[in-house]
C-alpha cells in the first residue's frame, strides 16, 4: 500500500541509478541497446564503519580499483546522503571492489546502454543524460515511448532511527510501478547486415556511409556513418574531429557520376535517347569557354559509342549532349520526383534535403555541371539509395520505413508501421532499360570491382569533385558507388559513401562488392 511504502521510505536512505528506458531492437526483435552487463558502485557514507574510513578515502580506493577519477560531490557526502559513485564498471573491477567487503560501497548489476564499439550509433541516437530526452537517431525520434514515466531503479539502505542497517534486511533495489512504462521500438534494421556493413567500414571507410535497403518496401535493413562514436563517453565524443556525431547517411554531398542514372532515365522515358542510340565521345564538351574533361580526357575520346557504353565508362561529354535534349526544368522535374532536393519521410534529426538547382537561371555551363551532378546539386546517401531503388523497383520510389512497431515489454502492440506503396516514377520500360545500362558498369565499365560472383550486380560509380586539393595538388573528390542485387528481383539496395574517397571505382565500388556478398549469403 502507499502508507507501507512511505514509511518504508521514511527509513530508506535511496541512490537512483539511470532512468528506465524502453530497449531500440532489430527487426528479428534482437536488442541493440542494454546488451552490455556492467555495474555501478553506490557509497552509503553513514554506512562506513565509524572511526574506520571517510568518504574521501573510500573513493581514492574506489578510484584505484576503477581506474579513474569516481564521482564524489563534496555536499553530497557532507550531509551522508547516498551515491552514485561509478558507473559502466567492467565485471573484473566490479568483483574486485566486492572482494573488498567495504561497509557502505555497494557492487550493483546495472546494463550499459549502448554498445562501446559504437555499433549502429547514428541510428540509435542518444540521450542527455541529465534530464533523459533522446537527443538524437531514434532516441529522439520515439523519446516519448522509449522514456514512459521515466522512472528509474533506486537502491536503499534500509535503515533504523540511528541510521544503523536493519540486520537482515540491508540493502533491496526498488522497482518502480510501471504504470506508464517505457515501451520497446522496434527498427526495420537487420543485425546481422549492419553487423556486415559496420565490420567493411571498419576495415576500409574512415569517413563516410553506407545505406542498404529493400527496394520493394523501403525499408532500411542498414544505416552507419562514420566516424563512429561510443554515446556512453559523450564528453569525450565531442572533442574528436572529423564530426563523429553527424549521420552522413543524411548530410548532404555532391553526388557526382551517380545522378547520370535519372539523365538516362528521363531522356529515355520522354523519348529523347535509346539505350543502343550512338553518340559521338571527343573526351571534353566546350562550353561557353569552360571545358568539362572526361576522366580519361588524357588518352582522348572514345569516339562514337552507345548511349549504354557511355553509361559503363560515365562519359561526361555524352550526358551532357543528352541534357542538353531534356533540357534544364524537364531534368530538375524528373531529379525531383526521383526526390533530390527534399527530405524523406523518416525524420531523423538533421537530416539534410539536398539542394536542386533552380531551372529558370540555368546557363549551359550550369546545365552541364547538373548532368554530370556537379555543381549546386547536393544529395544525401539515402536520397541516392532511393534513387537506386527507384529504377530496381520497376520505376516505384519506394517510402522509406525506419522503424517497424512499437511494444511494451510484454509484446502489446502500440504502435505499428505498415510500409507505405510508393510513388510511381517512370515506367516499367524505362526502368528495365536504365537497368540494363547499370549491370554494363559492373560488367564491362568503370564499375567492375562491384560485380558480384553467381549473383550478379548493376550500378553506378561517382567521383565528385569537392574542390579541394591535397597536399602534392591533386584534386580531392567524394566516392560513390551506389547498386543493386542480384540482377533477377533484387533484394537489396546498398549506397556507399566515402568522404574524400577520390574514386569511386576504387574505393566506394569494392566495399558494395564486400557487403553484397555477405549478406546474399546470409
Amino acid at each position: 500500500s502507499k502508507l507501507a511504502q512511505e514509511a518504508l521510505e521514511a527509513r530508506c536512505e535511496t541512490v537512483g541509478l539511470d532512468p528506465l528506458r524502453g530497449r531500440i531492437l532489430d527487426r528479428k526483435g534482437v536488442p541493440l541497446t542494454n546488451v552490455v552487463q556492467t555495474y555501478s558502485i553506490l557509497l552509503f557514507p553513514d554506512q562506513l564503519p565509524a572511526g574506520g574510513i571517510d568518504p574521501s578515502q573510500a573513493a581514492a580506493i574506489v578510484t584505484a580499483a576503477v581506474g579513474g577519477n569516481v564521482a564524489l560531490t563534496p555536499s553530497a557526502t557532507a550531509q551522508g546522503q547516498p551515491l552514485r559513485m561509478a558507473s559502466g564498471v567492467g565485471r573484473e573491477t566490479a568483483e574486485r571492489v566486492a572482494a573488498m567487503k567495504i561497509p557502505g560501497v555497494l557492487v550493483v548489476e546495472d546494463d550499459l546502454r549502448y554498445d562501446p564499439t559504437g555499433f549502429a550509433a547514428h541510428v540509435i541516437g542518444h540521450i542527455n543524460a541529465a534530464d533523459n530526452q533522446g537527443v538524437s537517431g531514434v532516441e529522439a525520434l520515439f523519446d516519448f515511448y522509449l522514456r514512459g514515466g521515466g522512472k528509474n531503479d533506486r537502491v536503499a539502505a534500509l535503515v533504523d532511527a540511528g541510521r544503523n542497517l536493519i540486520r537482515g534486511l540491508g540493502y533491496k533495489r526498488l522497482v518502480p510501478d510501471l504504470g506508464n512504462s517505457p515501451a520497446d521500438v522496434v527498427l526495420t534494421i537487420d543485425k546481422n547486415i549492419q553487423s556486415v556493413v559496420e565490420k567493411a567500414m571498419d576495415r576500409r571507410v574512415a569517413k563516410g556511409a553506407v545505406v542498404v535497403l529493400d527496394p520493394a518496401t523501403g525499408e532500411i535493413l542498414a544505416m552507419a556513418s562514420r566516424p563512429k562514436y561510443d554515446a556512453n563517453r559523450l564528453p569525450q565524443v565531442l572533442m574528436q574531429p572529423g564530426s563523429p556525431l553527424l549521420n552522413r547517411a543524411v548530410a548532404a554531398y555532391q553526388p557526382g557520376s551517380v545522378f547520370k542514372v535519372v539523365v538516362a532515365a528521363a531522356a529515355i522515358e520522354n523519348g529523347l535517347a535509346s539505350p543502343e542510340e550512338k553518340f559521338f565521345d571527343p573526351g571534353y564538351v566546350d562550353i561557353n569557354g569552360l571545358r568539362f574533361r572526361d576522366w580519361y580526357y588524357e588518352r582522348g575520346g572514345r569516339g562514337w559509342i552507345t548511349f549504354t557504353e557511355a553509361m559503363a565508362q560515365s562519359t561526361n561529354s555524352v550526358f551532357i549532349q543528352v541534357a542538353r535534349r531534356i533540357g534544364a526544368a524537364e531534368l530538375r522535374r524528373y531529379a525531383a520526383q526521383f526526390g533530390f532536393g527534399r527530405p524523406t519521410s523518416l525524420g531523423l534529426d538533421g537530416e539534410a534535403e539536398g539542394t536542386l538547382p533552380q531551372a529558370e537561371n540555368m546557363y549551359p555551363g550550369d546545365l552541364a555541371n547538373f548532368a554530370i551532378g556537379q555543381g549546386v546539386l547536393e544529395a544525401t546517401p539515402l536520397q541516392v539509395a532511393l534513387m537506386t531503388a527507384t529504377i530496381a523497383n520497376d520505376g516505384i520510389r519506394p517510402i522509406p520505413q525506419l522503424v517497424k512497431e512499437v511494444r511494451q515489454r510484454d509484446g502489446t502492440l502500440l504502435r505499428t508501421f505498415r510500409s507505405v506503396p510508393g510513388v510511381k516514377v517512370i515506367s516499367g520500360r524505362t526502368a528495365a532499360a536504365v537497368r540494363k545500362m547499370m549491370t554494363a558498369v559492373t560488367v564491362s565499365g568503370t564499375g567492375q570491382a562491384a560485380y558480384v560472383d553467381s549473383f550478379g550486380a548493376a550500378g553506378k560509380t561517382g567521383s565528385a569533385e569537392t574542390g579541394r586539393t591535397d597536399s602534392v595538388g591533386h584534386s580531392i573528390s567524394h566516392a560513390w558507388f551506389t547498386g543493386y542485387s542480384p540482377l533477377k528481383n533484387p533484394r537489396f539496395v546498398a549506397t556507399v559513401f566515402i568522404e574524400d574517397g577520390m574514386s569511386g571505382a576504387d574505393t566506394a565500388a569494392p566495399v558494395f562488392r564486400e557487403i553484397m556478398t555477405e549478406i546474399l549469403q546470409k
